[in-house]
């Protein structure tokens, strides 16, 4: 017994196959991020005073993501007393954990400052641990953390190992 193909049984066949994919690959899971890069200004963190930095997003799988940040600042307004400007890089890989604006971020950094003065911390490692609100699609990034960093440098004002907390903000758009 033979089947009867008919023109329009073929195509309707043939436009079937051709969607099924099609719809099958349409879904999207809303948690992730579509604006990967970011720059911002951090005031305070891991920088003496400001820096400006770029972050972007390397690793999404669900509520869970990593980004690396690399940034540059100066101690520029930071002490009256200071007789040199010198620039300051701030390195840091970040986990953030959360749905789609609100996330809870936790990273760890090496800042090093670039400066000859024997009485200031040359290498610094940041500990992170805060809030970070960014818009899924691109715009606004607000950013709120505990920075406490750890200095195993031994020509400081710090006999030892230094462990000094502090607190940054920063205000920027992800892309």
């Amino acid at each position: 017994m033979m089947l009867k193909h008919t023109p329009k049984a073929l195509f309707t066949l043939c436009l079937f196959l051709l969607l099924l994919p099609a719809r099958l690959l349409a879904q999207e899971f809303t948690q992730n991020f579509r604006a990967l890069n970011a720059f911002y200004v951090e005031a305070g963190g891991n920088s003496d005073t400001y820096s400006i930095n770029y972050d972007r997003v390397v690793y999404q799988q669900e509520m869970v993501k990593g980004a690396i940040r690399i940034g540059m600042g100066t101690n520029l307004f930071f002490m009256e007393g200071e007789e040199t400007v010198y620039p300051i890089v701030p390195v840091e890989a970040l986990a953030l954990v959360g749905r789609k604006r609100k996330h809870f971020e936790g990273g760890l950094g090496y800042t090093h400052r670039f400066t000859d003065n024997p009485e200031l911390l040359q290498n610094m490692y940041f500990a992170r641990l805060g809030f970070r609100y960014q818009v899924p699609k691109g715009g606004l990034l607000v950013r709120v953390a505990v920075t406490p960093f750890i200095s195993p440098d031994k020509n400081s004002r710090t006999p030892g190992v230094g462990v000094i907390p502090r607190l940054g903000f920063s205000l920027g758009k992800s892309f």
